[in-house]
């Protein structure tokens, strides 16, 4: 069940001036407080216009599993985008942050361009340099 406590572990502000949305992961992870924050977040019009994050999950306990986080991303995040993509840059610290990014990228994969870093600079160097080229939101076709 989601803790609602004075700090919720995953917070986010939205850069405009650069257009990104810088995320923080802190202290345990939980599929409630994920799914919780997912549900938040991806109500937001702000949230859903930029769709350019930066992940930093450097301070995170991560508590739950990849079924959890399969099921998430299923249920939660590609109802509420609705064909909308995404581009997040994951920035890691330790070996289960660097595994989670990875089964992330892999079942968003439909939806997000994503990348693992080390160094949140490069992260968002990254990040910026993959713009907003579709600015009706929609994937490729396969035309394209």
């Amino acid at each position: 069940m989601y803790r609602d406590t004075a700090i919720p572990p995953i917070s986010y502000s939205i850069d405009k001036t650069l257009g990104v949305i810088l995320e923080v992961w802190r202290g345990g992870v939980t599929a409630a407080d994920l799914e919780h924050y997912w549900e938040a977040y991806l109500a937001n019009p702000d949230v859903l216009e930029v769709r350019r994050t930066l992940v930093d999950l450097r301070g995170a306990e991560i508590q739950f599993t990849g079924m959890e986080l399969s099921n998430l991303v299923s249920s939660v995040v590609i109802p509420r985008l609705n064909g909308r993509d995404w581009k997040t840059a994951l920035v890691v610290k330790q070996p289960v942050q660097y595994g989670v990014s990875r089964q992330y990228h892999f079942f968003a994969e439909q939806y997000s361009t994503d990348s693992i870093f080390y160094d949140p600079d490069e992260a968002l160097r990254w990040l910026l340099q993959q713009g907003r080229e579709r600015s009706a939101g929609n994937r490729p076709s396969s035309k394209e």
